[in-house]
């Protein structure tokens, strides 16, 4: 990937149409150089010829030869009516790269793979210089470089600009990178000339051909970017930040940025500093600045649209693949709700603390150690395929089992024909392989990662994975989450946390936010929702007899209902499968007691927590009652 540098001509002053000083909007762009006399980007023909013949079919030979050639495009001299001509033909592929390029980095998890990095640089980057493209048209023409000033050609080429940077924004957003440098102070310079010179409200078509988008201004594109920067998206999923980003063009209608700044309240406000590098922040934050250099954004009535949309809003979007559009969920319009209401108040005071913590991703892998026996019988060690653990006699009674090595049988799966697994075989990888050389080499490392966790033995238990804390507060941790074999993680995953003084208790944690780190690595947000919790299954009342026992669900109990405590007990489960108000049989440490869910705390993708009361508990788990009142209950023993 190419860096760019700023162009020492944007430096220079002297004197625009109007007769004032040039202004120096700050933008980064390549320096450019003359092109070779043979250079196809020279001929509009040519290059109209060369975009039919991409093989579009082939996703990778595309997207090497669109950003080969883009970035060449970018790097040499053109006037400004070829450049804008011929940077509109690059649109549509790129549109088509990037959104084939999606299933490498979204819905993964992270920390993502090799290829997975690669793939969202490459997105980003082809993003990134699209919005060159036009920033070199805008340059030019501010700074009287162009033939003659274009006030069509200016306003086309800005509103161009501001979409490819929220793209990259968007970019940046699904890997949970920081904002790049500069790239605030562009998009903020960019509305602040435009504002000043009456331009930022002239409508400007899409002319994507699709007739999906209708025509924007610069102010709308400005205010769109406000309004996702200060959702702050680390705190979303991908699927969220998507589906947000697609939701802006509907939701700047119920947004504005007034003429007059009214400082009597900043809530539902979000102001910017139109002379900085600095995203919006909540009015509650602001500095004291002149008006012309601060924007300010009321989303009021937006927060009074999206407060009447939770009501009707389903709880999941599975109802809305059928119909072709993603729909907003309550625990999406949730999250955006409080982000534009409320000022971002830290509950409380973190600590710099790094020590380490053992943790296990996901309910099943918490389930499974909570579940696993306290003290296994051997000791566990990876061995080859086949081959027996090297431990010492077990005890009297107790068995010896296969020990199997990871990446092997345990995670063999079907392939479709037409995948690339197909190619992976078991014999390439075990100890069985011997002298055949012939044999087709594994494709797993190439194109998946163990994001599981590695299984200790075959009571489901899971090794816990060692991190770092960066430091803590009495709400939870942020942790360096790093390692080859770490597991994959989204916003809204919940993370056991091991006990240091007994390995079978766990603490429960929900992942609240990312960063992007260097070197692969992540620093995690996490939540600690529960010190202790007790792994557990449920099964419907009302389905169970005893002939045709309903379905169980494995779920997490959190029983702190001390009266001490404000929390009360709650279930944590795997999806929201059931609905409140139902009476559950709940089965705990070989106990079965009779429970009734009375609230959805919480809901996400990952998992479900209700709040549930106890209603009556029974030894023998029949459950039947029978209507009796206990009168015979201490007969029964003694018969």
């Amino acid at each position: 990937m190419t860096d760019s540098t700023h162009n020492p001509a944007s430096d220079k002053e002297g004197s625009n149409p109007s007769g004032g000083q040039r202004p120096i909007l700050g933008l980064l762009i390549p320096n450019q150089s003359a092109p070779k006399a043979d250079n196809m980007l020279l001929d509009l023909r040519e290059t109209e010829a060369w975009f039919e013949a991409l093989p579009m079919a082939n996703v990778g030979e595309t997207a090497r030869q669109v950003y080969k050639t883009l970035v060449e495009f970018n790097r040499i001299q053109l006037p400004d009516q070829l450049r804008a001509k011929t940077v509109e033909k690059f649109r549509p592929p790129v549109e088509y790269i990037t959104s084939n390029l999606l299933k490498y980095y979204v819905d993964t998890g992270l920390p993502l793979s090799n290829k997975g990095n690669k793939t969202a640089s490459l997105a980003r980057e082809l993003q990134k210089e699209l919005a060159i493209s036009y920033k070199i048209i805008v340059q030019r023409i501010i700074a009287g470089d162009s033939g003659n000033f274009d006030r069509r050609l200016l306003i086309v080429t800005m509103h161009r600009a501001l979409h490819y940077i929220g793209e990259t924004l968007l970019q940046n957003a699904l890997v949970y990178c920081a904002w790049p440098t500069g790239i605030w102070r562009e998009i903020n310079s960019l509305y602040a000339y435009a504002s000043q010179n009456n331009i930022h409200q002239v409508p400007v078509k899409a002319d994507d051909k699709s007739g999906r988008s209708s025509a924007t201004t610069i102010e709308e594109k400005f205010k769109g970017l406000m309004l996702f920067a200060s959702a702050t998206p680390h705190r979303l999923r991908q699927s969220h930040a998507r589906l947000l980003f697609a939701q802006l063009p509907e939701w700047i209608h119920y947004t504005q940025i007034p003429e007059t700044d009214d400082t009597s309240s900043s809530l539902g406000r979000f102001n910017v500093d139109l002379w900085a590098d600095m995203p919006p922040l909540h009015n509650s934050l602001r500095t004291p600045l002149p008006g012309t250099r601060m924007a300010v954004l009321d989303v009021r009535e937006l927060l009074k649209k999206l407060r009447s949309d939770f009501e009707k809003a389903p709880w999941d979007s599975r109802g809305g693949l059928h119909g072709g559009k993603p729909e907003v969920t309550r625990p999406l319009l949730r999250l955006l709700i409080m982000a534009w209401s409320r000022p971002p108040d830290r509950r409380f005071v973190r600590t710099r603390l790094n020590f380490e913590l053992h943790v296990v991703a996901g309910l099943h892998a918490i389930y499974g150690n909570l579940q696993a026996d306290s003290t296994p019988p051997f000791e566990t060690t990876r061995a080859s395929v086949f081959a027996l653990d090297e431990t010492p006699m077990p005890k009297r009674g107790e068995r010896r089992r296969i020990e199997w090595s990871a990446g092997e049988l345990e995670r063999a799966t079907l392939a479709p024909l037409d995948s690339d697994f197909v190619t992976d075989s078991l014999l390439a990888e075990s100890t069985l392989t011997g002298s055949r050389k012939n044999l087709t080499t594994s494709m797993l490392q190439e194109f998946g990662d163990d994001g599981s966790g590695r299984v200790d033995d075959d009571s489901g238990e899971v090794l816990p994975h060692k991190v770092k804390t960066v430091n803590e507060s009495a709400g939870g941790y942020c942790i360096r989450w790093q390692g080859n074999q770490i597991p994959r993680v989204k916003i809204g995953e919940l993370v056991g946390v091991q006990s240091p003084a007994d390995r079978r208790t766990y603490g429960l944690g929900v992942v609240r936010w990312m960063k992007q780190m260097a070197d692969q690595e992540l620093d995690i947000g996490l939540e600690v929702v529960a010190t202790r919790c007790q792994a557990g299954d449920v099964r419907e009342v009302a389905k169970s007899s005893p002939r045709n026992r309903a379905p169980s669900f494995k779920c997490l109990m959190i029983n702190d209902s001390d009266p001490s405590s404000d929390s009360q007990a709650s279930l944590v489960l795997s999806a929201m499968s059931l609905q409140t108000g139902v009476d559950l049989w709940l089965s705990t440490g070989g106990k079965e007691q009779k429970i009734r869910l009375t609230k959805l705390i919480e809901f996400s993708s990952a998992f479900a927590r209700y709040q549930f009361e106890f209603a009556e508990s029974t030894d023998d788990g029949s459950g039947d009652g029978g209507g009796t009142n206990g009168e015979f209950d201490d007969l029964w023993s003694s018969l």
